[in-house]
């Protein structure tokens, strides 16, 4: 659970922490009282979907689709993904667009950002992590390219089942990429 309650909780502090700085404008606390707000929901939803995938009733697992703008959502998470990362990779977030509607569940989809890019900043050190999509006629594909170690061809599938980590000396319990791959199958 470490693993997919981390980032969350330490946004959750961050900003805590920033909102108590003497001398912040009122532009700055709505941003941060933004983040907040946006990780303690997200964070909700983690400790639902960890206990969900790791009792296997991902048949109840609940969503809300509804039409919700994914760019600034993408920004979103890599803006808060810069603020707390643990690695000096750089993040880029490639879009040619300002702006792209999509019906979707905006919680479920920054669920499953949020786990691909906080898994690209553990294996990758230095260097980048790119991370975007690309529009194939009416669907949207997401991404995220990054300079990392890598993963050797033969384990790929497997990386996505339930508490596999091919490195024990990563901190996580190998249940992110799994509710990533129930989510975007369900």
């Amino acid at each position: 659970m470490s693993h997919e309650i981390k980032t969350p909780l330490n946004a959750l502090a961050g900003f805590s922490e920033i909102l108590i700085t003497p001398g912040i404008d009122d532009e700055v606390r709505a941003q941060c009282n933004d983040v907040i707000r946006l990780n303690s929901d997200l964070l909700l939803h983690l400790v639902n979907d960890v206990v969900d995938v790791s009792c296997l009733d991902v048949a109840n697992m609940r969503f809300s689709v509804v039409p919700h703008e994914v760019v600034a959502l993408c920004r979103n998470v890599v803006e808060m993904l810069r603020n707390i990362k643990q690695t000096s990779a750089e993040m880029i977030f490639e879009t040619e667009l300002s702006a792209l509607e999509m019906e979707t569940d905006p919680c479920r989809l920054q669920q499953v950002l949020i786990n691909l890019l906080v898994n690209a900043t553990k294996f990758t050190p230095a260097g980048s992590i790119t991370f975007g999509y690309e529009i194939r006629g009416k669907e949207l594909y997401f991404y995220v390219k990054d300079t990392g170690i890598g993963i050797p061809a033969d384990k790929i599938d497997k990386v996505f089942e339930r508490f596999v980590k091919l490195n024990s000396f990563i901190k996580g319990t190998g249940l992110g990429l799994a509710i990533c791959r129930v989510i975007v199958e369900r």
